[in-house]
């Protein structure tokens, strides 16, 4: 979603002109545009959900303008069209459009109509996207998977969903079933990390409720094997109930292993979405970076923004705890921040400082390697201690992070809290 000051548009219509035109007259007015010419391109060039408004012709190469009103979600989709009568408009309408104007359309009537269907859709925009905040980006692998979504969710077929802990699964989880035809019925989750013997069957017997539309099943993989056959049971017993699995590890290799179930790996693992790991889409650290920016300034009531050296960290960082980590530090920030004063990298608990000269070439340390067992005798932190005054005046403080097998901001936390100083 784009900020509060440049709402994003996207255009898609396949005629040049038109298509041209009504850039033109839309970046006049201050909105930032993006085009394709169908639908199709529409789907596999952009996330729909980064956008404030879609503006689309009706009548497009290989499927109609209102194909994009589902995949869209909370986006607004306004729909031109030269046939304006009442039979398409109504017909439009029904199936989810915004509004309809009709071609050629009048400047004033366009932007009127731009301004008013953005303003009447903010907050439920806004909320979808707080929902939906850890699938937010447009890198090729958070496109795939709300393709991925796009043609599950409005089937029965299960879905085994694989990432690490904070990256979105219980999300995708809850999306696929608000998009299915089970919608209207309860989604209901079980943890498989935390629940005994007795609270899963006491669990699953509740599946006999009509009211439960989708069973999520969070963390299979830590599922006692002495428990796995009652939720194969409960599959085999309830065909008709969506199944849902959340994993961090591999099933198919610990079904292999004998750790997990093959009948029940199998039962599940009809479509399969791998969520990629933060810093395996660096690529979306700048929008979810500004989402957050743009949603902290609203609560504090000014506009927060970052320092250089602050996006410098965010974009070397590794990310251990994903998009929960970080809009927490960027949380975290914005609390410490002051008005008209950006967030630097100490705010956001990264404070080392970025070298202001071209990085050295490495050198190799006087020591044996980091990575090796410190010597015998030798606490973690005597020898952390002593590797890093012996080598900080011949490596950079990226070198010396790679070495000791650990990230800058772990670095910088472990010269504070053991009073070493930095390196002038």
């Amino acid at each position: 979603m784009s900020n509060s000051t440049h709402k994003s548009i996207l255009i898609v219509e396949d005629e040049d002109i038109i298509r041209s035109s009504l850039r033109k007259l839309l970046e006049r007015h201050h909105y930032e545009v993006s085009e394709a010419v169908s639908v199709k391109a529409a789907r596999e060039s952009f996330n729909l959900n980064s956008f404030d408004l879609i503006i689309s012709d009706l009548r497009l190469p290989g499927g109609p303008g209102t194909d994009l009103i589902n995949p869209a979600g909370c986006v607004p989709v306004l729909v031109m069209t030269s046939y304006a009568s009442l039979r398409s408009a109504v017909e439009t309408m029904r199936q989810g459009a915004a509004d309809y104007i009709s071609k050629p359309f009048n400047h004033d009537e366009m932007i009127s109509a731009v301004k008013r269907i953005i303003n009447e859709s903010k907050q439920d925009v806004d909320l979808a996207i707080a929902e939906n905040q850890l699938l937010m980006g447009s890198s090729p692998e958070i496109l795939n998977i709300l393709r991925t979504i796009d043609k599950a969710a409005p089937t029965s077929a299960p879905v085994v969903i694989q990432g690490e802990s904070g990256t979105g699964k219980r999300i995708i989880a809850e999306i696929i079933h608000r998009a299915s035809a089970a919608a209207a019925k309860t989604f209901m989750a079980i943890n498989c990390a935390s629940v005994n013997a007795i609270q899963f069957s006491q669990q699953l017997d509740q599946l006999t409720e009509k009211s439960i539309g989708t069973l999520f099943l969070a963390n299979i993989c830590e599922l006692p094997i002495a428990l796995q056959s009652q939720a194969m049971q409960a599959i085999q017993q309830h065909s008709a109930l969506r199944c849902i699995a959340s994993t961090s590890l591999d099933l198919q290799a610990l079904s292999q292993a004998g750790k997990f179930r093959k009948d029940l790996f199998y039962s599940l693992n009809v479509v399969s979405i791998q969520v990629p790991a933060l810093r395996h889409r660096a690529t979306d650290i700048p929008s979810l970076t500004q989402y957050f920016l743009d949603q902290y300034s609203a609560e504090l009531g000014f506009t927060v923004d970052l320092s250089p050296d602050a996006h410098q960290a965010l974009a070397e960082y590794s990310w251990p705890g994903n998009v929960r980590e970080l809009q927490n530090m960027l949380y975290q920030g914005a609390i410490l921040s002051e008005p008209g004063q950006p967030i630097t990298a100490a705010l956001l608990g990264m404070g080392y400082e970025e070298d202001q000269q071209e990085e050295e070439p490495e050198i190799e340390p006087r020591q044996s390697g980091a990575n090796n067992d410190a010597p015998a005798g030798l606490s973690l932190e005597d020898y952390f201690t002593s590797f890093v005054l012996e080598n900080q005046e011949n490596m950079s403080e990226t070198a010396l992070a790679q070495k000791l097998g650990i990230s800058r901001k772990s670095l910088w936390e472990r010269r504070n809290k053991l009073g070493i100083s930095r390196k002038k």
